[in-house]
C-alpha cells in the first residue's frame, strides 16, 4: 500500500503537475505574451469547470437525456493530461501533416503517453478504470466523451475572448473561431449550441 502511495505522489503527480509549466503553444504561436498565455493546466481546469457547470446544467433542461456526471468530470480532467509526456504542439502540425495523418500521430502520441502514465499506476483496478477513461476519450465512444470534447472548444473561444478583453487584436483568434466553429456544427447539445451566439456577441461587443 504505502508503495503504491508513493509511486502516485512522487510518479504519476510528479509527471501531471508538469502541465502547469507547459504553454499552450497556439496562443503563443499567434502572438499573445509569454506573461499572458495560459499553461496546459490552465485549460484543464477551466474546461473541467466549463463541462461541471454545463453538464449539471444540461441534465436540469433535459432529465431525459441525463449524462453521467461523473464520467464528464474524469474525462475533463485528464484529456490534456498525455501533454506532460508529449508537451503541447500546436495545429499547425495538422496543416504540415494533412488531417489524416495528422490524426494518426496524435493517435499514436496519445496511447504511448497513456500508457506510461498508466504504468505509474500500480493498484491494477485503478489503473483499468484509468485505462477505460484514456479509451473513452481517445475514442469518443461516449455521449460524455463527445461533450467533453466539444466544451474543449467552447472553452478555447472563451480564453480568446479573454485574451481580446486584454487588448490583443481580434484578428489574430480568427483561426480558433473558424476551426472551433466548424467543429461544434456537429454538436447536438442544446446547453452548448445555446451558449455559443452569446460568446460570438461578446467578440463583437469587444470589437466595436
Amino acid at each position: 500500500m504505502l508503495d503504491e502511495l508513493y509511486q502516485l505522489i512522487y510518479g504519476f503527480i510528479e509527471s501531471a503537475i508538469q502541465l502547469k509549466r507547459l504553454p499552450r503553444q497556439g496562443w503563443i504561436r499567434v502572438g499573445v505574451s509569454l506573461s499572458d498565455v495560459e499553461s496546459i493546466a490552465d485549460h484543464a481546469y477551466n474546461t473541467t469547470m466549463l463541462s461541471l457547470l454545463l453538464c449539471d446544467l444540461h441534465n436540469a433542461l433535459y432529465p431525459e437525456e441525463t449524462l453521467n456526471t461523473e464520467v464528464v468530470m474524469r474525462i475533463a480532467i485528464i484529456h490534456d493530461l498525455p501533454e506532460c509526456q508529449y508537451q503541447d504542439f500546436d495545429k499547425q502540425i495538422e496543416i504540415l501533416l494533412g488531417q489524416d495523418k495528422y490524426q494518426q500521430f496524435k493517435s499514436q502520441l496519445l496511447t504511448t503517453a497513456s500508457t506510461e502514465l498508466l504504468s505509474l499506476i500500480l493498484n491494477e483496478e485503478v489503473k483499468k478504470l484509468w485505462k477505460e477513461s484514456f479509451v473513452e476519450l481517445q475514442n469518443k465512444e461516449s455521449k460524455e466523451a463527445m461533450f467533453v470534447s466539444y466544451i474543449d472548444k467552447v472553452e478555447l473561444l472563451v480564453q480568446a475572448i479573454s485574451y481580446e478583453s486584454l487588448g490583443y487584436q481580434s484578428s489574430l483568434f480568427d483561426s480558433f473561431w473558424e476551426t472551433s466553429s466548424k467543429y461544434l456544427e456537429k454538436c447536438t447539445f442544446g446547453v452548448i449550441n445555446d451558449l455559443l451566439p452569446i460568446l460570438e456577441e461578446e467578440r463583437a461587443r469587444l470589437s466595436e
